[in-house]
């Protein structure tokens, strides 16, 4: 309820009469959040990979393969960008699995789920996440050097991280590669030429 006994506000504050206190508590959280969101695009804050928001991987696949990926790009040795804090690989994987078919989807999931597993058998039932880098690579390479099956699903897992890593501008470097010719020499793009005529 209105009170309407207050006396008029002077000229400099008129239009503050209507904020309530529940108005201004409102009017006060949009202006923090506002200024929040502005610092942050202001000075370039990057999301975190664990803030990241992944809409085809699941968690614990997210997991194994962030954990696949440190393995086998060991990046900071080489003075590459990382493969984790710089480049979203994973987050890459996440946007390429969503085009996937569903069957391939799934098939997918499958595959990183055995790999995940498979090592309890010979690691002191420890998952692949949990092995020590120098265990993890040890499977790995055991993986690369198995059975038909196993040979397989480490190709799929490996082309899958070395694709979304290195079709980063920022890794190109590393290879020498300074991007396509087309745009290196401003070569004109002629679209879709016409067929020629016999």
């Amino acid at each position: 309820m209105k009170n309407n006994n207050r006396a008029p506000l002077p000229g400099h504050l008129a239009g503050l009469e209507p904020l309530s206190r529940r108005g201004f508590l409102r009017a006060s959280v949009l202006a923090g959040a506002a200024l929040t969101s502005g610092c942050a695009s202001l000075f370039g804050r990057k999301d975190a990979p664990e803030t990241l928001q992944y809409y085809s991987l699941k968690p614990d696949e997210v997991d194994v393969i962030t954990r696949l990926t440190e393995i086998m790009l060991p990046t900071e040795r080489y003075g590459l960008p990382s493969s984790t804090t710089v480049v979203p690989t994973v987050k890459n994987i996440d946007i390429m699995a969503q085009r996937f078919p569903e069957q391939t989807r799934e098939l997918l999931g499958l595959g990183i789920w055995v790999f995940n597993n498979r090592p309890m058998m010979s690691f002191k039932f420890k998952k692949f996440t949990s092995l020590s880098d120098a265990k993890a690579l040890e499977y790995v390479n055991a993986m690369q050097e198995g059975a038909f099956f196993e040979r397989g699903l480490m190709t799929t897992l490996k082309a899958l991280i070395a694709l979304n890593y290195w079709r980063d501008e920022r890794t190109w470097p590393g290879l020498e590669y300074h991007g396509p010719v087309t745009e290196t020499w401003g070569v004109r793009r002629l679209g879709n030429a016409p067929l020629p005529r016999a």
